[in-house]
């Protein structure tokens, strides 16, 4: 008698328990299906999408640029980094396809190689970084030139190491840095060595300035 209890007991929670099964098959089942239809529909309409097809943005700009500007040079030390609004007016500005670029990826849910045309044409300009956050797509821009504009307008008279030994040089820049643009066959005598070392500067390189200069180094 208690055993034909037991298995009462049990049949009835089997059967409550298939039909709290069968409650959420039709109850969720049309749910799940919607869901997964409308999955299914977005990802063929981003799948089927041409790549020239352009995709809507947002109607406002982000109330920042969404980049940072970097400038890094060759031949002297004078790097810096700056937002958009702060870049020295000396400095040359990222090309405006940098710039469109930027917008673009920040106002839109591209990839870069939707809009790599917008890489033709930068001398100089590089993407040096590119990071992901809550408020869209944020650029680092890189300039590589040879001086920065307070030294490409700057020459001196110094030493270059060659080979065959030290020789006299002219130097674009300010020294002991910047950019060999003449080495003379003249050797470094131990007598202006120290001078040489320091930099002779010169106001241009106006040939009567610059002769005389090496005139009374190589004499």
């Amino acid at each position: 008698m208690v055993e034909k209890e037991k298995r009462k007991k049990r049949l009835q929670a089997l059967l409550w328990a298939g039909f709290i099964f069968l409650l959420l098959v039709v109850g969720l089942g049309p749910l799940f299906l919607v869901i997964s239809y409308t999955r299914d529909l977005n990802l063929g309409q981003f799948l089927n999408r041409s790549s020239g097809q352009e995709m809507e943005a947002d109607p406002e700009l982000p109330g920042y640029e969404p980049y940072l500007v970097q400038y890094f040079y060759r031949f002297c030390e004078h790097h810096g980094s700056y937002e958009p609004s702060g870049v020295p007016e000396k400095l040359e500005l990222p090309p405006a396809a940098l710039v469109e670029l930027a917008v673009a990826l920040h106002k839109n849910n591209s990839s870069i190689q939707d809009i790599m045309s917008y890489l033709n044409n930068t001398e100089g300009w590089h993407v040096a970084n590119m990071r992901l956050g809550a408020e869209g797509t944020f650029l680092t821009f890189s300039y590589l030139g040879d001086l920065c504009p307070d030294c490409e307008g700057s020459y001196y008279v110094g030493i270059f190491n060659d080979d065959d030994g030290d020789k006299i040089a002219v130097f674009q820049g300010k020294p002991p840095a910047g950019k060999v643009i003449r080495v003379t066959p003249h050797p470094v005598r131990d007598d202006i060595r120290k001078d040489l070392e320091e930099g002779v500067p010169l106001k241009s390189l106006d040939g009567d300035e610059l002769n005389k200069v090496l005139q009374e180094y190589t004499s």
